[in-house]
């Protein structure tokens, strides 16, 4: 057991490293702007400007064209005799993709790599804050860590984060810290994280050490904001009570180690179970440094042609405002009323003037010139911010307004990429990819106890095979695979069904009646009782096929009366993993 010299020094330890890793971001990155970049995003500007917010328009563009909407990888076994178990991993990694959120988190953390430069994605398994196998209380392998002391109160509040599953969520960039000097996000030997948690969820979390919960008094209150500079974020409750703690997490490469700080105490220094292929946390940096860790934002490269944008804009509205019509007349030459009859829109009317010889005289026309050069400048900035950024007006969704739509011009604007939006998808492809092979290292160590989940056979009949994660453990190829992943709409559902009808229509290989229930369910919509128009057959229950309900694979489970599959195979009777591998490899 560690003396209490060797826990104070260890947290001494960190915490100097800690402060030499904030020091570095602070002189190598663009930190002290990241708040005024969400500022331009948020349209927040200065009184009595005139913006055309470009920061947030072309930041709204990018996101759509760098993330997938639905995203799906393909699993390749490395070894010919593990195609099957490829196939088991191939259903798991999908759905955990689905069950995750994950596509929110790569948006998210897409739009911190535009406005920061880096945008950080914390990975894990079942708890939140630190997963340690040795809590394990359920089947699933989920702790007791996400329930506090008292019975039934919840400590941790992530929808994502479910009992016994992997995890991936986006972090926000000056949480981070990385070592003094760090490059590369492959080759960091620790990094730190950095948590502010109400004190008493911290208080009732079962994985700290009791010695150390002892001391803590909470060092965020709501209550000494207006006398301290201290930074309180909106989401975090704003009263008289609330008491937060500040946490660091930190994850260290070379002892494999886990430590959590708090108020100079650690609370927690254990294993890094997570820390299997590297650290378990990804990064999206669209505009890499060559030097150092953090990347360069898009932000703050259109930063300057975005406040000349907004000078320019304000001028031609002062110029405009002044260039109203305008009459300049002598004093005295009018009456009050006579005046109003000159100002007023009626047709015809007189109005007299007063002691004046030269009518031309007692009243002068002004209206100011606008500079058409302010129009000019304009469009020139814009030019000059797409070409940093990698867009063409087409790009934008828009045709040139300086010649007609030329058919080479229509097949740009319908074209979804150029090269350098190309590469920045393939950076959150990338991230896609590193980040499920990390999950399925997870699954094959703390997935213990047995799921199931359902595979398609190759003959297109859907079976339920039950698993553990030593059975599927093995190296595997991921793909991530753009075309089966776009996302299925009713009118593509409706399409792809009439295809099939005419193309397998009377085929006497394909089951004609399992066909024309696929094409009837495209107009379920319309009305529930169309799966009724098909007769039954011998042997096919058509209700049953009508009203499948898939339940969820990950978890294994489905209540009564889910189907899926030849009679024998379900959730509630899934096949055998090596009796569901013959029946594979049987059909191929």
């Amino acid at each position: 057991m560690a003396t209490k010299k060797k826990i104070d020094e260890l947290a001494n330890y960190w915490m100097s490293e800690i402060k030499g890793g904030l020091d570095y971001r602070k002189k190598y990155s663009t930190r002290d702007r990241w708040d005024d970049f969400r500022k331009y995003y948020r349209g927040q500007w200065a009184a009595g400007l005139i913006p055309v917010n470009k920061i947030f328009s072309f930041g709204r563009m990018l996101i759509p064209k760098v993330y997938f909407r639905a995203p799906r990888v393909t699993v390749t076994p490395t070894k010919p005799d593990m195609i099957w178990h490829a196939k088991v991993v191939e259903s798991i990694d999908n759905t955990l993709i689905r069950e995750t959120f994950l596509k929110n988190t790569l948006k998210r953390s897409a739009l911190d790599g535009y406005l920061c430069g880096v945008g950080p994605i914390k990975l894990g398994y079942d708890s939140q804050f630190g997963y340690i196998p040795e809590q394990a209380a359920g089947d699933d392998g989920a702790t007791v860590t996400q329930v506090s002391k008292k019975e039934g109160d919840r400590i941790e509040y992530e929808v994502g984060v479910k009992p016994g599953m992997p995890w991936a969520l986006r972090t926000r960039p000056e949480d981070v810290v990385v070592p003094w000097g760090s490059e590369d996000p492959n080759s960091i030997p620790w990094i730190a994280h950095y948590i502010l948690r109400p004190l008493d969820d911290v208080m009732q979390d079962q994985k700290y050490k009791e010695s150390a919960l002892k001391e803590l008094k909470g060092t965020r209150t709501p209550a000494l904001e207006d006398n301290k500079k201290v930074e309180f974020r909106p989401r975090h409750q704003r009263d008289k009570v609330t008491q937060y703690a500040e946490l660091w997490e930190i994850r260290d490469c070379k002892s494999k180690q886990m430590i959590v700080l708090c108020e100079d105490q650690v609370l927690l220094s254990t294993p890094d179970v997570l820390q299997i292929e590297g650290l378990p946390w990804e990064f999206i940096t669209f505009n890499p440094d060559p030097e150092y860790f953090w990347g360069i934002p898009d932000a703050h490269i259109l930063e300057p042609q975005q406040l000349e944008l907004n000078e320019t804009r304000t001028q031609a509205s002062r110029h405009r405002a002044i260039a109203l019509l305008k009459f300049l007349y002598k004093e005295g030459a009018f009456t009050k009323e006579e005046l109003a009859k000159f100002l007023s829109g009626e047709v015809g009317i007189a109005v007299s003037i007063k002691d004046v010889d030269n009518i031309a005289a007692a009243i002068t026309m002004v209206q100011p010139h606008i500079p058409p050069d302010l129009y000019r400048e304009s469009m020139a900035i814009v030019q000059d911010m797409r070409e940093e950024l990698g867009f063409s007006q087409n790009q934008e969704g828009a045709f040139s307004p300086y010649h007609g739509k030329t058919a080479t011009e229509t097949m740009t604007v319908a074209q979804a990429f150029e090269d350098r939006i190309d590469e920045r998808r393939d950076i959150v492809g990338d991230t896609i990819q590193r980040i499920v092979r990390k999950w399925n290292q997870f699954i094959f160590n703390f997935w213990t106890e047995k799921k199931v989940v359902q595979i398609t056979s190759p003959q297109g009949e859907p079976f339920w095979v039950e698993y553990t994660g030593d059975q599927i453990e093995g190296e595997y190829f991921l793909n991530l695979d753009v075309e089966s992943g776009m996302p299925i709409t009713r009118p593509l559902k409706y399409q792809m069904g009439q295809e099939l009808m005419k193309t397998f229509g009377g085929d006497p290989l394909i089951n004609q009646v399992l066909l024309r229930q696929i094409s009837l369910d495209n107009y379920a919509i319309i009305d529930p009782r169309v799966s009724n128009l098909l007769l039954a057959q011998p042997g096919i229950d058509t209700q049953a096929e009508a009203g499948k309900r898939q339940p969820s694979p990950a978890h294994g489970g489905g209540g009564k009366g889910s189907a899926g599959g030849r009679q024998g195979s379900s959730p509630e009777k899934p096949m055998e993993f090596e009796d569901a591998k013959k029946k594979f490899e049987q059909g191929r």
